[in-house]
């Protein structure tokens, strides 16, 4: 099984969003979906609330 997915982060607050970040080719199980779904949402809600600028990017997950 392999799946892309796209996420991105929307603060309802401020109405800040940040575009769209795509995973590639994310493979194995389920599970690594789902791990791989978190690490990016913290990942993108940190960079939110830092007030770094965040771009669109097609990134890999690495299960290490």
């Amino acid at each position: 099984m392999r799946v892309d997915v796209n996420i991105s982060v929307h603060d309802t607050t401020t109405l800040l969003q940040t575009p769209n970040i795509e995973i590639k080719n994310v493979s194995k199980s389920a599970k690594n979906v789902q791990r791989a779904v978190e690490y990016e949402y913290r990942r993108l809600v940190s960079l939110l609330e830092s007030g770094q600028n965040t771009e669109r990017e097609t990134r890999r997950y690495d299960p290490e």
